[in-house]
């Protein structure tokens, strides 16, 4: 067994990403919700396993409305440990990929943005086709996904795809829309149907940039 291998087992499912979203910024507190999202599960399923770490390497504070934050216990003993064991693992999490999206609802956009750089993308917002388009032409080598919405003006979601892919063949498509009757004419895609919750946003975007490295 490779030691990549054999340190993943020691954090197995979504324990590794919440694990790393912690050790990764030890001065931050987590609230359940962002942690949450970054390893693509419910808050109750975090929290479980963040209840099964022993020996006090997680310090909890309530805040608002009995609601708590989480953060690495830097006096554990085993702290150094720990971090250094998941620095390793970290190829396996966000490495600070570009992320680009594309709403025609402000709003909407700020919000799934927010989510986005609270798991470690760097996201890149817009809100129209062609203000997408133009900032691809700036920007594009460094995009790794898109994340559109179906129905806008002009631009729809899929014309859009087709032409920055055809300009970036690899680049990743996750298409997003509240109209669950839409289609895309025979396209194998990922569909993010709205609202969404963050656990499903974060799941989908893993999964197409794993694909993208070929992660299984």
């Amino acid at each position: 067994m490779s030691e990549s291998k054999a340190l993943a087992a020691l954090f197995p499912g979504p324990k590794r990403p919440i694990l790393y979203a912690l050790f990764n910024e030890p001065e931050r507190w987590w609230n359940l919700a962002e942690l949450a999202g970054r390893a693509g599960v419910q808050p109750a399923s975090a929290l479980r396993h963040i209840r099964q770490l022993r020996n006090g390497e997680i310090v909890t504070e309530r805040i608002d409305d009995g609601k708590c934050a989480y953060r690495p216990n830097k006096e554990s003993p085993v702290f150094n440990e720990l971090q250094s064991i998941l620095f390793k693992l970290g190829e396996n999490f966000s490495a600070g990929e570009t992320i680009l999206i594309v709403e025609d609802q402000p709003a909407t956009a700020q919000i799934t943005r927010i989510l986005l750089e609270s798991w470690g993308y760097k996201v890149l917002e817009t809100h129209s086709g062609a203000e997408a388009l133009e900032l691809f032409r700036e920007r594009g080598e460094n995009i790794h996904l898109l994340l559109t919405d179906v129905v806008m003006p002009g631009l729809t979601g899929p014309q859009l795809a087709d032409e920055l892919i055809s300009r970036r063949p690899g680049l990743r498509v996750v298409f997003m829309s509240g109209n669950p009757g839409v289609e895309f004419s025979g396209r194998k895609c990922a569909f993010l149907p709205k609202p969404f919750n963050p656990a499903s946003l974060s799941k989908m975007i893993r999964a197409e940039l794993d694909r993208r490295n070929g992660a299984h």
